[in-house]
């Protein structure tokens, strides 16, 4: 049984002009559209690639700005280079989770005045900013008569806590008599403002 013949409509419109010269001589004939490349088909996709590697790179870029401090505590190296390009300072990464007050004191002199002793532990493998320190003093009912912020400057002069190490405070003050004589606890809470 011969084959059915196909019709010119029915091809796609690419095998058409070569269905027809193949029915009207008899052969089929090699199409020349592999040989008609032009320089504009390939330059678009090279103008995608090169658009697509422009944007990886300003992701990049903006990755290591927002995590520099991170990225600085993690890799000390890197923390001129990350300075210089973003022209800013690269500071110490601020993680509240990370600094922990591990054990503290409150003791009153009896020559006057007040001793509050701390120490801060830093539960990253990195280094981290110094916190800030928040002190409440309270009373019998546990209401707050004084409460006062120190600074890392305050506190001890240093910027960082090194990693997994802890640092151990120190702070010396004196309150006015009439509240001295109504304080019996405190709250010590570390935060970045």
């Amino acid at each position: 049984m011969p084959a059915p013949l196909l019709t010119v409509a029915a091809a796609p419109s690419l095998f058409r002009a070569a269905m027809t010269s193949a029915m009207t001589t008899g052969e089929v004939k090699p199409s020349d559209q592999s040989e008609s490349i032009t320089t504009a088909d390939v330059a678009l996709p090279l103008k995608w690639l090169v658009a697509t590697g422009v944007l990886v790179l300003a992701l990049l870029i903006q990755f290591l700005l927002a995590q520099r401090n991170w990225l600085g505590a993690e890799e000390p190296a890197l923390r001129p280079m990350l300075s210089a390009l973003c022209a800013c300072e690269v500071t110490w990464p601020l993680e509240p989770d990370a600094v922990l007050i591990e054990s503290s004191s409150f003791t009153e002199h009896p020559q006057g005045g007040y001793t509050v002793q701390l120490r801060l532990k830093n539960t990253q493998h990195h280094p981290v900013a110094m916190p800030v320190l928040e002190l409440s003093l309270t009373d019998l009912q546990d209401q707050v008569l004084v409460r006062r912020v120190f600074t890392a400057e305050e506190l001890s002069g240093k910027d960082h806590v090194l990693a997994l190490r802890d640092v151990r405070l120190t702070l010396n003050f004196d309150l006015d008599d009439k509240v001295s004589k109504r304080i019996t606890g405190f709250r010590a809470f570390v935060f970045y403002p």
